[in-house]
């Protein structure tokens, strides 16, 4: 304690005194020890600083080498399990582990995980990686409940951590873990543990987040690349697979496949009907009956692989089958505008492929419900199954494709199996359609005609046209070879065209060459296939060759069946009084074989009516007789002139010329010939 008298004297000396020297020692110590202490201060901080800028820097540094891999991964998972290896590294956790999100509602472990020392800590691994975490529940679900970096600065003491027994056990203490965000949704989470305490910091837990961040990118990637795939692989209004992804899934099925090549069935399904209610409905409708129709298609695919419907169709009796069926795997696809294709793995019951096509019937021939309206529409499928012949997919698929094209054919609602038989005849109808397009493309086809004679006097009075297909191997084809095959494929149209304008280039060459006088130059007879007839251009194309070729309209005639009346008998109506306007007469073909010729003749304005040739062969019945008796009683009331097809006997042409008919063709009259011949007969 300093002498209080010693202080006020030392108070009284003056300002310039001055002090002595202990005192001036102590002065100095104390400013020394000041400046010490700032100076200690100052390192402090800027150690502190030094520190955190290092950290920051080394932060920065992990995040940009995560940043640029993930720029880099083409999956999540990648970019995921390179974070984990590099944050592990940087921050000294012992454990990482991911979950894949869910709906928002749950993670679910993806196995992608790191471990530096995996020894002790393998029973909390096997848990961590088979776990699955519902919203709130656990470390995982609470980053679900509140996408943030979560932090537990010890799991032993955490009730919410459901892993805590066997962390226990492993010296697990510290945990973290953080969200991968994609457009502002929880995608995966990743989880961090330590067997020592970790301290949570703001920069660190910022770091965390925009890590999550960049990973999410990579989700967002690919998302959009998956997305991208499967556009390219579905169906955009069914959402089924499409023709593409169909073909890789089925090829690769097919590769799969024993030595024997069995277990693999195609159903190529195409709609009956679709196309009426497309026309009547609109697009917008038939894209309702579309969604409709393959949902119909799923739910029928669905029962019967999946065994009951089988079950219904195969019989108690098949239960064993019917077990082996469960364990086939379907695919359903839309492959075009109406058609759809079932591809079937794994079949190891033959009668599978048919129950599938039954219970698709069976679905399709409810009726749907499109807005007010009510339609029905029904299926031709054809089935292929894969044996030991085929050499790859695309073989089943082609044949699967005949049969569905033979069950067409058939009628509505068909299903047929594809057979070798099958296959040969289609392959040969094929063939035949190649070589008539071709025949059309290189004009191999020639007329031959047929003398048409008045029964009385034997005078010609003309000709039908028949048209010959001179094959380049076949040699000369008749028509009854290939008019059914054009006719089905609508090639007919092209043949049609030609066989007229050459038939009326050929009579209108016949007029030019000689003089008639008062006699009638002779007529040609031309068969037009009901197709050909309703064309919306038939009648200019006709009034065109009339023009062009010369021949008198009153000297051509048209021969159709009525198979034009039943296409479109308004229609028909229309081009038979357009013809006449032309001068064109037109001749009822074939009547009385028809379901509805009387009808029709008494609708419709025919000038001529052939009676065919099935009724001349038994006039010697009293039966026919009468039949053709009635036919020309009928003919001449209505002001029809007749011509009996058919004539092979003198007998014949005397009956007819006695009950009035007034014309008639046939071999006994004049079998058909090449142009030359046959207009020679006229000399």
């Amino acid at each position: 304690m300093p002498d209080r008298g010693a202080v006020a004297a030392l108070k009284s000396v003056p300002i310039d005194m001055p002090l002595p020297v202990d005192a001036r020692l102590g002065q100095l110590e104390r400013q020394l020890a000041r400046e010490r202490k700032a100076r200690q201060a100052a390192e402090a901080i800027a150690e502190a600083g030094l520190r955190a800028l290092y950290e920051s820097k080394r932060s920065l540094a992990l995040l940009q080498r995560i940043t640029d891999r993930a720029n880099d991964s083409d999956t999540l998972t990648d970019a995921v399990a390179f974070a984990q290896a590099e944050i592990c590294a940087e921050m000294g956790w012992d454990f990482a582990n991911a979950y894949l999100v869910f709906s928002m509602m749950e993670a679910v472990p993806c196995d992608c995980w790191h471990v530096a020392n995996p020894s002790h800590m393998m029973p909390f691994i096997h848990a961590s990686r088979t776990t699955t975490f519902q919203r709130g529940v656990g470390l995982p679900g609470r980053v679900l409940a509140n996408p943030q970096a979560h932090w537990i600065p010890d799991v032993r003491a955490d009730e919410n951590f459901a892993r805590r027994e066997v962390a226990i056990a492993c010296h697990i203490v510290a945990g973290c873990a953080f969200p991968v965000m994609a457009r502002g949704e929880v995608v995966a989470i990743c989880e961090f543990f330590s067997r020592k305490a970790v301290e949570a910091s703001e920069p660190l837990i910022e770091i965390l987040a925009q890590i999550g961040i960049q990973l999410g990118r990579v989700a967002e990637r690919e998302t959009a690349r998956e997305t991208l795939l499967r556009d390219a692989q579905h169906d955009p209004l069914t959402t089924l697979p499409n023709r593409v992804l169909l073909h890789e899934r089925a090829s690769s099925a097919f590769k799969r496949l024993g030595p024997d090549r069995c277990g693999l069935a195609v159903l190529v399904i195409d709609l009956d009907g679709f196309k009426a209610v497309n026309d009547k409905l609109g697009h917008d409708a038939g894209d309702v009956l579309l969604v409709a129709t393959a949902a119909r298609l799923r739910d029928a695919i669905d029962g019967t692989v999946g065994g009951e419907s089988v079950s219904r169709a195969l019989g108690s009796e098949r239960y064993a089958g019917l077990e082996r069926a469960r364990r086939t795997r379907a695919t359903l696809a839309r492959t075009g505008g109406d058609e759809f294709v079932v591809l079937l793995e794994n079949v190891t019951d033959d009668a599978l492929p048919r129950a599938v096509a039954e219970a698709l019937q069976a679905e399709l021939a409810l009726p749907f419900s499109i807005g007010r309206d009510e339609v029905a529409i029904g299926a031709s499928i054809g089935i292929a199954q894969s044996n030991p012949t085929y050499g790859d997919y695309d073989a089943v698929q082609r044949d699967a494709d005949l049969a569905m094209y033979e069950a067409k054919a058939a009628g509505r609602a068909m299903t047929v199996t594809f057979t070798e038989t099958m296959g040969t005849v289609v392959r040969q109808r094929m063939a035949l359609e190649r070589d008539l397009r071709g025949a059309i493309t290189e004009n191999q086809f020639v007329l031959h005609y047929q003398s048409i004679v008045d029964l009385k006097s034997g005078l010609i009075k003309g000709f039908e046209a028949l048209v010959r297909w001179q094959h380049p191997q076949r040699g000369l084809v008749p028509p009854g070879d290939f008019i059914p095959t054009a006719e089905g494929t609508g090639l007919i149209v092209f043949i049609g065209d030609w066989v007229l304008r050459e038939a009326c280039h050929a009579i209108a060459r016949l007029h030019a060459r000689m003089t008639w006088g008062k006699i009638d130059p002779p007529f040609v007879s031309v068969n037009i296939a009901p197709q050909q007839f309703l064309q919306p251009d038939f009648v200019p194309y006709l009034r065109t060759v009339v023009m062009e070729t010369g021949v008198p309209a009153r000297c051509l005639k048209l021969e159709v069946t009525e198979g034009v009346a039943v296409l479109d008998a308004d229609r028909t109506r229309r081009v038979l009084e357009e013809c006449r306007d032309i001068g064109v007469r037109v001749a009822l073909d074939d009547f009385g074989t028809g379901y509805s010729s009387l009808s029709y003749l008494h609708s419709l304005p025919f000038d001529i009516i052939k009676i065919d040739r099935a009724f001349v062969a038994v006039m010697d019945q009293p039966k026919s007789l009468k039949i053709v008796h009635t036919i020309l009683d009928l003919a001449i009331n209505l002001g029809l002139r007749v011509v009996a097809e058919g004539i092979e006997t003198a007998e014949q042409q005397a009956a007819l010329t006695a009950l009035g008919c007034e014309m008639g063709q046939g071999f006994w009259l004049s079998v058909p010939m090449e142009e030359a011949r046959a207009f020679a007969l006229l000399a």
